[in-house]
């Protein structure tokens, strides 16, 4: 139940978001994101954004 929510929440939001913020952008490149391999839930330590 949970990741398929996730899904749905995340196709409901991203589209108003960058409508909203049409210049909203990674911060740093992307190769220097940084994941998390080592946790229960797999995803992103931070990811810097700017507009």
């Amino acid at each position: 139940m949970g990741q398929p929510l996730a899904r749905l929440e995340l196709q409901v939001i991203y589209p108003p978001l960058f409508r909203r913020i049409p210049t909203l952008r990674a911060a740093i490149p992307l190769q220097d994101v940084k994941f998390k391999y080592d946790a229960v839930i797999y995803g992103l330590h931070e990811l810097p954004v700017t507009w």
